[in-house]
């Protein structure tokens, strides 16, 4: 068995073969038709339209056989010996011919004695196949029956190139299709969003500026359906004044191709007077020629509305400040002239039992100077309340000056002077405190404050402990005051900064009820926090926040 030859222009051939897209397609009755007409024409038993790729013969089409569409190797196939002929290739007798000695495929169980076979050649001069007849007998085909059969071949290679074409056509209408479905989809999509669009949302014609299309908040605003809007103009929805002004927007977007974005304007609809924000831009085709105006209108009726109740309600807290602030004005009055006319007679009530301790002490029993030293207390524990509360009254009206505070040296010099070196049983615990921006004066009563009440408190204890402590959390500085003294009910806390509302009575422990109250004016002016936690018997922590960064003061803050 003889190998059949290579073409030349095999790269070439193999090229133009898998550019025709023929191999392993469906059966095709043409084709089938082709290879049983070829067949009857020459009379012979079969008939079959064969194309040769690299490895293999591949019948497209076949008669006879039975074979359908299978392969067999190249190097056993006729077609092979055949595509590399350049005229019609017949071989009369296989049996006699040594090139098909031993061929398997030729000398099965139905032995091949002829093959005839005019070549599948496109026009650029390359044979892909073979449309071939084959018989059982030794023959030969007359010149009538080698032209039919070679006319027989360009109508398969007709076949194929118009084979080719339909599935293109198919992949094509098929690519078509699943386009058209994308953008279907894709306006089905924008259709959604438009009509779902809360601004009104409307399209006009740039011809005779009607109406083409409107979604629903444009139904909404308008008060009409959608039906009765589509196809009409301006003239025939709204009056001639509004009308006028609206087509003369149009017309200055269509004629010059700006975007408009109009002032408010008033339109009347048959949901009433609306305001309307409008934008509107001339939309273009392809060929950038204006077809439509695109119009979006927001309704601001409502917060037009909102905006002159917040002009009014602004009027109204002008005005309010204005009362309070001369409210102030009289009370500053007040508290200067209460104080003054309750410091005349706490003097003289002070001064006259400070007379009578000094010449009659001595004649007094002792229940006669328990009385007396009441009155000399309770007339110093007025005077402090008088002081603290105009302490308190002028905290409003200070401004703040904030430097750098080098909290560790003003905390120790607070110490210093509350309780003297070696004056004080009490133990100080003085941690490492991070530096704040603040009003170094108001800040030093803070401290004052929340010390003095951590000495008081925690001096009935065993071994009365103050600690000091500060830490920098997140964009706050936080500072402490622990004692372990009397501690308080955390079910009273929501007075513990609340002016005269003390949690101790002046029997255990004396005070005004107006120093923390200070000391959380104070903190809450630098833009900071306070709160506390306690437990009686057990002492209690006080923290204060100051923020990193500077904060402006919060209006009203220390308002009285």
């Amino acid at each position: 068995m003889q190998t059949p030859p290579l073409p030349a222009n095999e790269a070439a051939r193999l090229q133009a073969l898998s550019a025709s897209e023929i191999l392993d397609t469906p059966a095709d009755a043409l084709f089938d038709g082709v290879a049983e007409l070829a067949a009857m024409l020459c009379g012979t038993a079969f008939g079959a339209i064969t194309l040769i790729d690299r490895e293999r013969q591949w019948f497209k089409a076949e008669h006879g056989m039975g074979l359908g569409q299978a392969s067999i190797p190249r190097d056993q196939s006729l077609c092979a010996h055949a595509i590399v002929q350049d005229e019609f290739f017949e071989v009369p007798d296989i049996a006699q011919d040594a090139r098909f000695a031993d061929n398997p495929t030729l000398n099965g169980e139905v032995k091949i004695r002829f093959y005839g076979g005019s070549q599948l050649t496109t026009a650029g001069g390359v044979t892909l196949g073979m449309l071939c007849v084959m018989d059982t007998q030794p023959r030969r085909l007359t010149a009538a029956q080698q032209r039919a059969l070679s006319q027989l071949s360009q109508v398969v290679m007709a076949l194929l190139a118009t084979s080719q074409r339909n599935r293109r056509l198919r992949e094509s209408q098929t690519l078509l299709d699943q386009r058209s479905a994308e953008l279907g989809a894709a306006n089905r999509f924008l259709d959604s969003m438009v009509e779902h669009i809360p601004s009104a949302v409307y399209i006009k014609d740039v011809r005779d500026l009607r109406y083409v299309r409107i979604n629903r908040a444009a139904e909404d605003m308008m008060g009409m359906d959608r039906a009765d809007v589509i196809g009409k103009s301006a003239g025939e929805l709204f009056g001639p004044d509004q009308a006028r002004v609206l087509e003369e927007q149009d017309r200055q977007v269509s004629m010059s191709n700006p975007a408009f974005d109009s002032v408010d304007q008033v339109i009347s609809s048959r949901r009433g007077e609306r305001v309307l924000h409008t934008r509107k831009v001339a939309v273009s085709d392809a060929r950038g020629e204006l077809t439509h105006i695109l119009g979006i209108a927001e309704d601001v009726t409502r917060q037009k509305a909102l905006q002159q109740e917040i002009r009014d309600l602004n009027l109204a807290l002008q005005a309010r400040a204005r009362d309070l602030e001369a409210t102030n004005k009289s009370l500053e009055v007040f508290t200067a002239a209460a104080t003054h006319d309750l410091r005349s007679p706490l003097g003289v009530i002070a001064g006259y039992a400070g007379l009578l301790q000094k010449k009659y002490g001595a004649l007094l029993d002792d229940r006669g100077r328990e009385h007396l030293a009441v009155i000399t207390g309770r007339a110093q524990s007025m005077a402090r309340l008088i002081d603290d509360l105009l302490a308190f009254a002028r905290l409003g009206h200070r401004s703040m000056a904030k430097t750098a505070v080098d909290m560790q040296v003003l905390v120790a010099a607070v110490l210093e002077e509350l309780q003297p070196a070696g004056s004080s049983a009490t133990t100080f615990r003085l941690g490492t405190l991070p530096p704040a921006l603040a009003d170094l004066g108001l800040l030093r009563q803070v401290w004052i404050n929340l010390l003095s009440n951590a000495i008081k408190y925690s001096g009935r204890a065993d071994s009365p402990v103050v600690e000091v402590g500060g830490a920098i959390e997140g964009g706050e500085v936080i500072y402490s005051v622990r004692d372990n003294g009397a501690g308080f009910d955390m079910a009273h806390y929501d007075k513990l900064f609340e002016v005269f509302q003390r949690l101790h009575s002046d029997q255990e422990f004396e005070g005004t009820g107006v120093g923390l109250p200070i000391v959380h004016r104070i903190v809450t002016q630098h833009g900071g926090r306070v709160w506390a936690e306690g437990r009686v018997g057990h002492g209690a922590v006080f923290h204060f926040a100051l923020p990193l960064t500077p904060q402006p003061a919060a209006a009203g803050a220390f308002a009285a």
